[in-house]
């Protein structure tokens, strides 16, 4: 009996298999898995390039900001904004409301501190929740938004302003999601800087005696950096004694207490973070777990940001870095809606 059982219940194990695979392909977000290995990130990001070899116009451009930038200068991080998602509307007027507010209090009056500005913002990841043209474009809309708000207060650039020329910049690198739908030729042609792994250097006074910081985006959009990517980070770490501020998509470890949520890999995680504690990270960030927790390694700390958009697992949420250059210090301030 266990023999007959055993052998004819093989074509129905199939038989339901084939039918999942097919329900999970007209789903949504498309087949999670086949998705991934259509999209290997060993083929997408191979590198982590220098974004001044790319387009040197990419770069922030600080010196033209008015107030002009100091040794101590902040940055808005945003992630998770799952553009085409139905299950939460992503309140944008309340987050514009109050980034304008904010560049309000602190460019003038008694508030005024000009390290408080943000000079760019950073997106995590996550933009398209299905990966769709459209929801990208979308995405791209909301962007625009943010540019004018930044733009006004820190160029003077007017509403005529076309983006193309705008120089408030936003920052992004892709998400899982950003993956589904085959997504990422869509990020690649619509997100600034239409790459997913690239970093740069922001020396504030490169005549004094401290190092600016290097700025690293890694693509971990399909839950690893992939072979190539790490060993290439490995090399330029090997060739940059800057302070570096970390992003990613995917949690590396964050001290592990959401499992589930960060690389899978224990051999890669460990590996990473041994890059970190020798590369003279000070700070990593990232997204994937909507919500906001951390871990605090001594030679750097962890940061996970919670979604702009999702309230589930904690408040909506955006957080404002600031960089003290002088020091080797990153802060973070977490601002919930």
């Amino acid at each position: 009996m266990r023999r007959f059982l055993k052998f004819s219940s093989l074509p129905f194990i199939f038989s339901a298999i084939a039918i999942l695979l097919l329900v999970f392909s007209c789903a949504p977000y498309g087949f999670f898995w086949g998705q991934f290995g259509a999209d290997d990130v060993d083929t997408r990001s191979p590198s982590v390039r220098a974004l001044r070899d790319i387009n040197s116009s990419y770069l922030p451009d600080l010196a033209s900001q008015t107030p002009p930038i100091s040794s101590i200068y902040s940055i808005l991080i945003i992630t998770d904004v799952h553009f085409g998602a139905e299950r939460e509307n992503l309140d944008e007027t309340a987050f514009l409301d109050w980034l304008d507010s904010w560049f309000q209090k602190y460019s003038a009056g008694d508030s005024k501190d000009e390290t408080k500005l943000p000079r760019f913002v950073i997106n995590l990841g996550d933009t398209a929740d299905g990966g769709l043209r459209e929801q990208f474009a979308d995405y791209v809309q909301f962007e625009k938004k943010i540019k004018k708000i930044g733009g006004a207060y820190l160029y003077s650039e007017t509403d005529e302003t076309a983006d193309s020329e705008r120089k408030f910049k936003v920052y992004s690198i892709l998400g899982n999601h950003d993956l589904y739908h085959n997504g990422a030729p869509h990020f690649e042609e619509l997100l600034f800087p239409y790459i997913s792994s690239y970093f740069f250097t922001i020396d504030t006074a490169p005549s004094d005696s401290y190092d600016g910081f290097s700025f690293y985006f890694l693509d971990t959009a399909n839950g690893t950096m992939g072979t190539k990517q790490l060993d290439d980070f490995k090399e330029k770490l090997s060739h940059d004694s800057t302070p570096k501020i970390i992003l990613t998509h995917y949690p590396v470890y964050a001290g592990g207490s959401d499992m589930f949520m960060i690389i899978q890999n224990s051999i890669e995680r460990n590996t990473i973070l041994t890059y970190f504690a020798k590369g003279n990270v000070k700070q990593v960030y990232e997204g994937h777990a909507h919500k906001n927790y951390g871990f605090d390694f001594k030679t750097f700390r962890e940061e996970v940001i919670g979604s702009l958009r999702f309230s589930a697992r904690d408040k909506k949420q955006c957080a404002i870095i600031t960089v003290d250059e002088k020091n080797q210090s990153v802060s973070t301030e977490v601002i919930t809606f």
